[in-house]
């Protein structure tokens, strides 16, 4: 794993992955080259500020600069007049798209702890509790949780506030305040309340505007990638005090661990509340997700083959560094080329085996 993310990805994505005013490319085809004029998504803006910080944390000295210029240009151009934070700004990192959506939100938040604890940046903090008395203002609901965006749409998910639980992890981590806490407290009510399905021990992916389950085929999706992902934010909740919801989370791996594996150790994209498989094709980023949890569980051999099966199947691209991103469910590649977004969720994943106690 070091080899991989210090030798072949890093120097591969900080060279080729960044563009001449310190932004990040959205994706590169599979020969490494950038792929040109797509918008630049906030989201993919906020990953790799992480990613390069979190590599510097982890000994590759290159990722601060690299860190520093991508949250320089990410603060110069991403960032609406009201502290919310833009969805996209076109190839040149001028502005394109105005809707404040919460998934970026949260990214943006993760991207902030991560450059303030790494580079220690005077601007973050404020900036960060600025942004989230933005989302507090704006975009809370009076059925609970944050609205998907401004203006409001449907249907709700859990995902963007998974995320945001996430978030408030980070800054906990590198800044204790209690507006953290009380943000947290949202998610995880949510997921008591919402999310969790006490009756069938599945997470929901879809919801109304009150959080009941959205009617209908997207009512019955489940993705085990989520599953082994609440599990380890629930882990970390609990070593922050923010409650045990380890019953709920035992439930969510055994689900996952009994459902979710196709016969080559890899995580589905889909099933059903009853574990049937909808969609038997995998991303990778439900792998890094299933390895960090199947450590934290102490499963090592699934770990252990599930490493093998990412490093011998999505990570073996002829040139090294890249990643092939989806299969379907017979095992056939989807992608034409290689999105930068993925970054973000291997370099969590092999935090875990790289910094032991992370």
């Amino acid at each position: 794993m070091r080899a991989w993310l210090f030798d072949q990805a890093l120097p591969l994505w900080a060279e080729a992955g960044v563009g001449p005013d310190g932004g990040f490319h959205e994706a590169l085809d599979f020969d490494g080259r950038p792929i040109p004029g797509l918008p630049r998504r906030t989201r993919v803006q906020a990953r790799q500020v992480y990613v390069f910080a979190q590599g510097a944390a982890l000994g590759w000295a290159p990722g601060r600069a690299v860190a520093q210029a991508g949250l320089d240009r990410m603060i110069a151009a991403c960032r609406r007049d009201d502290g919310l934070w833009r969805l996209t700004t076109g190839a040149d990192g001028t502005p394109a798209d105005e809707t404040a959506d919460l998934y970026d939100q949260a990214f943006v938040l993760f991207a902030l702890a991560a450059a303030h604890r790494v580079l220690g940046d005077p601007r973050l903090l404020p900036l960060a509790r600025q942004t989230l008395e933005a989302i507090h203002q704006r975009m809370t609901s009076p059925h609970g949780g944050w609205d998907e965006a401004i203006p409001a749409r449907l249907p709700r998910r859990q995902n963007p506030h998974m995320h945001l639980l996430e978030a408030m992890l980070a800054w906990r981590e590198t800044a204790p305040d209690p507006l953290w806490d009380q943000t947290a407290k949202v998610s995880l009510d949510l997921f008591d309340r919402a999310f969790f399905d006490a009756r069938s021990g599945v997470l929901g992916e879809y919801f109304t505007d009150d959080w009941t389950v959205t009617p209908g085929d997207a009512g019955r999706v489940i993705e085990p990638g989520h599953h082994l992902e609440w599990v380890w934010l629930l882990d970390q909740a609990r070593r922050a005090g923010w409650g045990d919801h380890g019953a709920s989370a035992d439930r969510l791996y055994a689900f996952a661990v009994t459902h979710g594996q196709d016969d080559g150790g890899f995580l589905v994209r889909e099933t059903d509340r009853t574990g049937a498989v909808r969609d038997g094709g995998r991303r990778l980023w439900a792998q890094t997700e299933a390895i960090r949890t199947y450590l934290l569980a102490g499963d090592d051999d699934l770990a252990a083959r599930l490493i093998d099966g990412v490093f011998g199947a999505h990570l073996a691209t002829a040139v090294p560094g890249l990643w092939m991103d989806s299969y379907d469910a017979d095992g056939r590649p989807c992608d034409d080329r290689v999105p930068a977004s993925t970054l973000y969720h291997l370099m969590t994943a092999f935090t875990v085996v790289l910094e032991p106690g992370a």
